[in-house]
């Protein structure tokens, strides 16, 4: 599960919510709808036979779908991490 981040919010950015508040009803107050297309392009990574039948039978013992959300799910968790260790540390030497 992913956590929250708690940020303080400028006196400023408290306005803007204010107002958005009291618009939020106000039909009259918004632009109209825009639709926005994510910018996701699907990408396929080459992997051996061997590794796709392990990764079906570990997406089977975690209950995931599929072996492909379950390599999904991994990857991000992955990155994720690594993007962490690499603010800490970049944290710490700017530090010194």
């Amino acid at each position: 599960m992913e956590t929250i981040k708690r940020t303080r919010t400028s006196a400023k950015e408290k306005a803007i919510d204010d107002i958005v508040k009291k618009q939020a009803n106000d039909d009259e107050a918004w632009e109209s709808e825009s639709e926005i297309n994510p910018k996701l392009k699907p990408t396929s990574i080459r992997l051996s036979t061997r590794t796709i039948q392990r990764a079906k039978f570990f997406a089977r013992v975690h209950r995931q779908r599929g072996y492909q959300s379950w390599l999904k799910g991994i990857i991000e968790e992955r990155i994720n991490t690594e993007y962490e260790i690499f603010k800490r540390i970049k944290k710490q030497t700017e530090h010194r």
